[in-house]
């Protein structure tokens, strides 16, 4: 699987954004610990939140792993996958600034960290969830103009199942009923486009 960074993110015209490969980038360069970082930037924030459970704390702290990665680079073997050996620095930062900051150290067993890094790795990288909501984005363009637009109240606007039934005039269960439907419409075009690619 390539890893792809969204390079020019802060740039306010959207057609100047574009994705680089991390994989491609050399692996020598200066920059090359901070392109990975980016590159897993979402996989190694959860991660870390998992053990310190506070969101300023996990923000934190991924810029003291930013760091502790970029120090330990020359020590890693670019032959093994980068997001393991990351989340074992994660871990080890995290530990040391829970102990720094006093704060009590309830994390989860070594067994729950490494199946829940596995479980992270799987929702893959930057690249990957930016892939992916490209391709919920035409998936939802397929669906019909009205779940289009119970999809945009609930999941956009946030709005509550109570009031879209009033808005609409359906029963609570019409429309639990229609949001099955969507998910499963949603889903099989997922799939599909998983299949094409």
């Amino acid at each position: 699987m390539e890893h792809f960074i969204l390079m020019n993110a802060g740039s306010h015209n959207d057609s100047e954004d574009e994705f680089i490969s991390a994989d491609a980038c050399d692996l020598n360069s200066p920059e090359a610990p901070f392109l990975q970082v980016l590159a897993h930037r979402s996989m190694l924030k959860a991660y870390i939140f998992a053990i310190v459970r506070d969101l300023h704390l996990a923000e934190d702290t991924l810029s003291d792993v930013t760091v502790a990665i970029s120090r330990a680079w020359p020590k890693f073997d670019h032959a093994m996958p980068f997001g393991p050996w990351a989340r074992g620095v994660a871990r080890r930062v995290a530990l040391a600034n829970l102990r720094k900051w006093n704060r009590p150290v309830v994390t989860l067993d070594d067994d729950m960290l490494d199946a829940l890094g596995v479980e992270l790795s799987e929702l893959g990288d930057e690249g990957d969830q930016e892939e992916a909501k490209q391709q919920l984005q035409k998936c939802l363009k397929k669906l019909p103009q009205r779940s289009r637009d119970l999809v945009q109240w609930r999941y956009y606007d946030e709005t509550p199942y109570d009031e879209i039934s009033t808005r609409t005039g359906r029963t609570m269960s019409a429309l639990y009923m229609a949001f099955s439907r969507i998910h499963e419409a949603l889903g099989r075009c997922l799939r599909t486009a998983r299949q094409e690619i």
